[in-house]
């Protein structure tokens, strides 16, 4: 895809500041962190626009402040950008892993979501990548919006299938502030889907791909045998990570960094916000993050985690109210307790949400 000289100059302004923001940070996740991070993730936009090259310079550089080779290097692609040489020359900077957006196979349904992309070019780009070699692909799915009907989740689904990728994600439609949707939901062009409808959805998910081998991990991602994603893992299970770029968030295992939304304040080098994680809050965040995820959580991980940060006095309060709020949970179904790990029953996970808020403090 063609880009316009004004455009690439900003490209080229957006990488040199990234590189300058990895560079400062380096420093202060090297003093935090004992151990340098085992995955690069590339996404959050269109990384894609990008020459394999200018990827790739980010590549090197992050290898070299950190002293690593990353066990996992990730990028997001558009599939309109896609093509089999563009995937070879990602793979000799170390790319490991394509994720791709596909969204639906159907074409109207990516019109609705503004995507670039047609159905066809979508699955030309998956095919482009497996060709490449590359034996580690991710695809987005979204389901849970209006005109989607089940029949048409179903083909999406099967589809997904038939291209046998080794990860996929599958996201429920959110209407929320700031995106296009909440502006036609404002002005009641788009009504919600109804959630009997979108529990029916995601029930056809968790139907039809565990039953074809892809394992259902978290709420949201299913992954062949040996596929998680060990970056998305790093979220879940309290792992520092860093992240580069507008509204990108980090966390260094003491604090969250968020850094400004709008690109030109970003350009210009302002600082991110720091947010210390205070003993309720992080209590919350692990509740939240472990129990979206097949495994749960054990009262020795939940402790092993918060003792580090946190008082005896803060330790008892904390055990105190999970066991006075899980015991009902139990007793209703909502919550299980095997082999001292807490989980929440698959056929709950649509609502999960709920559950979780539950269990906060």
């Amino acid at each position: 895809m063609a880009v316009r000289s004004d455009r690439r100059e900003l490209m080229s302004q957006f990488l040199q500041a990234v590189k300058r923001e990895m560079a400062l940070q380096c420093s202060m996740f090297n003093v935090q962190c004992s151990t340098p991070p085992s995955t690069l993730y590339i996404g959050g936009g269109t990384p894609s626009l990008y020459r394999a090259e200018e990827l790739g310079e980010l590549i090197i550089g992050a290898k070299k402040l950190w002293k690593c080779a990353f066990e996992e290097i990730t990028v997001e692609m558009n599939p309109e950008d896609v093509t089999q040489i563009y995937c070879k020359a990602l793979a000799q900077f170390g790319v490991n892993r394509l994720s791709f957006g596909l969204q639906s196979f159907f074409d109207e349904h990516l019109h609705f979501m503004n995507r670039r992309h047609n159905a066809k070019q979508g699955i030309r780009a998956f095919e482009s990548a497996r060709s490449a070699g590359f034996q580690n692909l991710s695809i987005d799915l979204i389901f849970g919006f209006p005109g989607l009907t089940i029949s048409q989740w179903r083909s999406n689904i099967e589809q997904a299938m038939r291209l046998n990728p080794e990860h996929i994600s599958a996201y429920s439609l959110g209407i929320e502030r700031g995106t296009p949707f909440y502006k036609m939901h404002q002005q009641g062009t788009l009504q919600p889907v109804l959630q009997e409808e979108v529990a029916d959805q995601y029930a056809m998910l968790q139907e039809l791909l565990p039953s074809a081998g892809w394992e259902h991990y978290e709420i949201s991602n299913f992954a062949r045998e040996g596929y998680r994603s060990r970056h998305n893992s790093a979220y879940w299970q309290g792992i520092p990570y860093l992240g580069l770029g507008p509204s990108a968030h980090s966390y260094d295992g003491a604090a969250r960094h968020f850094n400004v939304r709008n690109l030109k304040r970003y350009l210009d080098g302002v600082p991110p916000k720091v947010e210390l994680l205070w003993p309720r809050k992080r209590y919350n965040e692990f509740i939240m993050t472990r129990l979206r995820t097949s495994g749960g959580f054990s009262e020795c991980e939940l402790i092993s985690q918060m003792e580090i940060w946190c008082t005896p006095r803060f330790i008892k309060k904390m055990m105190h109210h999970l066991h006075a709020m899980s015991a009902s949970l139990l007793q209703k179904g909502l919550l299980t307790l095997y082999n001292e790990h807490y989980t929440i029953p698959y056929d709950k996970w649509f609502v999960s949400d709920g559950i979780i808020v539950s269990l906060m403090m």
